[in-house]
């Protein structure tokens, strides 16, 4: 890739983009109408990433009213250009943005059969803190992972 995708918060105008994407998940694809509540709230931040025109990342980050923790809900690359650092670069801006928000910290679920997808966040320093049987809607189990931040 010779030019890095460019990472931008995302518009309605990317919802297309972004279902594209979700359509990736083997299950547990946000929907057109959560997006767009998304893209309206004010305790969600959505990120893209943008190369040759075409949206290849995404990431929706959530926080809560009273809580200290963000949480990613969902992180996404397309299959062509992962291994390049795009999902890192992703999770650094939620992490950033968290912090500028007050989270002391960063919480997330994931498949237990979606390796790099726990080996990213492992690279990244966040820990696995519970099992989740039957999780997702396909009753595949997942784990909580979750990073406390030091200073950003």
């Amino acid at each position: 890739m010779s030019v890095s995708p460019r990472i931008r918060r995302a518009a309605s105008a990317d919802l297309d983009g972004i279902l594209d994407l979700e359509r990736l998940f083997p299950g547990d694809r946000m929907s057109r109408a959560a997006l767009r509540r998304f893209l309206r709230s004010d305790r969600a931040a959505i990120w893209v990433a943008v190369w040759r025109g075409c949206i290849t990342g995404a990431l929706v980050m959530l926080t809560r009213q009273g809580s200290r923790w963000a949480r990613v809900y969902s992180l996404v690359v397309d299959p062509v250009v992962r291994g390049r650092g795009l999902g890192q670069r992703l999770v650094r801006t939620a992490e950033r943005e968290a912090g500028k928000r007050g989270c002391t910290g960063m919480s997330l679920e994931v498949r237990t059969d979606n390796g790099p997808a726990r080996a990213l966040y492992a690279r990244l320093g966040y820990r696995e803190v519970a099992t989740l049987p039957t999780y997702y809607d396909d009753n595949a189990p997942g784990v909580r992972l979750r990073k406390r931040f030091a200073s950003l």
